[in-house]
């Protein structure tokens, strides 16, 4: 069933995208706009040259055979997972490592509220609506209001440092708050381009991954003269206050011409709150200011932060010679002993005067950066991991695509050896990687393959072809080749067609994606034990029908919530039996309105249920409807991304093989009827 419901959303979200590039072909004229990668809330057009495929689409996705895959890596999942849905306690991941603990919901709480009220306050549900009100205009002005969701308010969790030293004496805990804004999406492409401007002028030292440290390291000159001064600023995301990011602006428009609707859109996703229990919390003396981890444009904001650290540092350590990535950073100092001291204490009092804490060491010719170890008496640079860490693969007999074990052993391979300076460096770091891969299951050997900085001196003008991916999840309990079947199926709808040019293999191919994983559904164990009393106290009863639970038409359960019911509709005298799907945030309201439409014939066709029925009434054919509960989801929530509500009944609607099947085959590519009260567009 899961598979099912994950292959019925990518066969919709693969039409829907079809559907829009056909419109737009039909119709050359049609005007595009700035969007930010928001995509609209309307249903796509429905174009009829692709029925035919779209009816062959659906029916791949109804057919999908399963088999029987019995090997003992799957059985050991099943059995954890088994053991994680058993389990009474939350389970909490440790910080930096691969370890997850157990602890009873009531301790986890309460820990999580001591966290909580170290630094943050209770705000107001007011303030965050004014929130949603000045991110409404925002997108108004912008026009895209009716593409994005209000502030996502999703409760903060707990990691467990366990890397510490009092570790397990002392429990030290990180606090992360998922809660986000939208607008940080857009603030976040703004803050992009800016970083990139003001990186190409000032010509600063800004790493963004290993590649570029270890091309800095390579230019350095006269490494045996020199040594490492390597610094951390702590706690960097929640320490950069709305004053140090107005020095950093104010800077920054040196170098880069931020407008006010830019600056204001920045703003607002820095308002953020953080969710427990219910209620809002803002940080404390920040006034809703905030640089959230997790947040969209967070680590854009760190960058910017990190150009204004490195301006000020510059004017004591040479440019060439300093470097930083986030709240790391890295320089090369000349000097005795007492000067590099007094270079280290310098540094610690610029961070300070920007109100940040920060640890630095100096006077040593050899660290590890990132996941490099650099050292410069030998010149040699090499992977670097924790110590008595071993590395962990993906499992041969895993669940994942083909593919990605196919590749996993080269990406490795590539990885180490851009990593190492040398041949012997590689063979030398081999072993434990090698080890590793032999431990889950692959037998392909390390190959060192040196990295090419170097670009070709001959330019390939390759066209860019614009590509539509279709990606059915992955699993190895399927046995229809759902790839292959999908690709005869372009051959068929479209080969010899006139629009072959525009849908064929090279422009419409296909990926496998990933079923959910343990941390998903340890997530989703979480969230389950976790939601508040309240949510959990059945105090309102399950109906309250006036002839009680016999003349309910779910024999005591009307009032649940979020639920997929089916109708069926029997008629005297004959077999044939009509069956009708649907949803309902609140069934009991939704069944008010189905007999509403029975009675008065003006609603007729407020349904197709409805429009039988009066078609038995027309033929004076007796039949009563029996009501039962198909399934139970949650509806759209903007954390969610999705309305697993609505991807359950199309799932079962296209799963249905009864006799007469009311709900057309449309329905599949309905809209979500549920995702309207939080689009900014609704925000009152």
């Amino acid at each position: 069933m899961q598979y099912q419901k994950m292959l019925v959303s990518k066969v919709e979200s693969f039409i829907g995208r079809l559907r829009w590039k056909l419109f737009n072909i039909n119709n050359p004229g049609t005007t595009s706009k700035q969007t930010y990668g928001f995509k609209t809330t309307n249903p796509p057009p429905q174009q009829d040259e692709l029925k035919s495929f779209e009816e062959d689409m659906f029916a791949l996705a109804k057919n999908i055979q399963f088999r029987q895959v019995n090997n003992s890596f799957s059985s050991s999942i099943n059995e954890k997972i088994k053991t994680i849905h058993d389990s009474k306690d939350v389970l909490v991941k440790a910080d930096k490592s691969k370890n997850i603990y157990q602890i009873p919901v009531a301790e986890y709480r309460k820990v999580l509220q001591e966290n909580i009220t170290a630094d943050y306050k209770k705000s107001t549900n007011e303030k965050v609506l004014t929130v949603n009100k000045e991110a409404s205009k925002i997108t108004s002005n912008l026009k895209i209001s009716d593409r994005v969701d209000n502030y996502i308010q999703s409760d903060a969790f707990l990691t467990i440092k366990d890397h510490k030293q009092a570790f397990p004496s002392r429990v030290e805990c990180r606090l992360l708050n998922p809660a986000k804004s939208n607008i940080g999406i857009i603030s976040k492409q703004i803050l992009e381009e800016a970083v990139t401007e003001i990186k190409l002028q000032t010509m600063s030292n800004q790493f963004q991954n290993s590649n570029e440290v270890i091309s800095w390291f390579k230019s350095l000159e006269n490494k045996q003269d020199l040594s490492f001064l390597k610094f951390d600023v702590v706690s960097f995301y929640p320490s950069i206050s709305q004053h140090l990011f107005e020095e950093t602006i104010t800077w920054a428009r040196t170098h880069y011409n931020f407008t006010e609707e830019s600056m204001n859109i920045i703003l607002n996703a820095r308002k953020s709150f953080l969710f427990f229990n219910n209620q809002p919390w803002e940080k404390k003396g920040s006034e809703t200011f905030d640089v959230t981890m997790g947040s969209y444009d967070g680590a854009e904001i760190c960058e910017l932060v990190g150009l204004y650290i490195l301006h000020k540092l510059e004017d004591i350590i040479p440019q060439k010679h300093l470097g930083i990535y986030r709240d790391d950073g890295l320089a090369v100092l000349q000097g005795s002993g007492p000067q590099l001291e007094r270079t280290r204490k310098n540094i610690i009092a610029i961070f300070k005067a920007m109100n940040l804490r920060v640890t630095a060491e100096t006077n040593i010719t050899s660290c590890e950066f990132l996941d490099v170890y650099l050292d410069l008496r030998t010149c040699i640079y090499k992977p670097y991991r924790k110590k008595d860490e071993k590395p962990t693969y993906i499992s041969k007999a895993s669940n994942h695509p083909p593919t990605i074990k196919k590749h996993l052993p080269s990406m490795i391979s590539n990885r180490l050896s851009s990593l190492s300076c040398s041949k012997e460096v590689f063979l030398d770091e081999l072993p434990v990687y090698k080890e590793a891969l032999r431990d889950a299951g692959y037998e392909e050997d390390l190959e060192f393959n040196p990295p090419k900085y170097e670009k070709s001196s001959t330019k390939r003008n390759n066209r860019k072809r614009k590509v539509l991916w279709f990606n059915p999840p992955f699993s190895q309990t399927v046995k229809t080749n759902v790839g292959a079947k999908f690709l005869n199926l372009i051959d068929k709808h479209f080969k010899g067609t006139k629009h072959e040019k525009y849908f064929n293999r090279k422009t419409i191919k296909v990926s496998y994606s990933c079923l959910p994983n343990l941390e998903a559904i340890i997530s989703g164990h979480n969230k389950k034990l976790l939601t508040t009393i309240e949510e959990n106290a059945s105090t309102i009863p399950p109906c309250n029908c006036r002839g009680g639970t016999i003349t309910c038409p779910l024999g005591g359960r009307c009032l649940v919530d979020s639920v997929v019911y089916k109708a069926k509709v029997n008629t005297m005298n004959s077999d044939v039996e009509a069956t009708y799907i649907g949803a309902a945030t609140n069934f009991k309201e939704r069944y008010r309105n189905h007999t509403l439409s029975f009675k008065h014939q003006r609603y007729q066709h407020n349904t197709n249920l409805s429009s039988y029925v009066w078609s038995l009434k027309a033929e004076n054919k007796p039949f009563n409807i029996q009501w039962s509960i198909a399934g139970k989801a949650p509806s759209y929530n903007p954390s969610m991304k999705c309305c697993k509500l609505c991807l359950l009944e199309k799932t079962l609607i296209m799963k249905s093989n009864d006799q007469v099947q009311l709900n057309k085959r449309s329905e599949l590519m309905s809209k979500c009827r549920h995702r309207a009260k939080f689009l900014l567009s609704n925000t009152t």
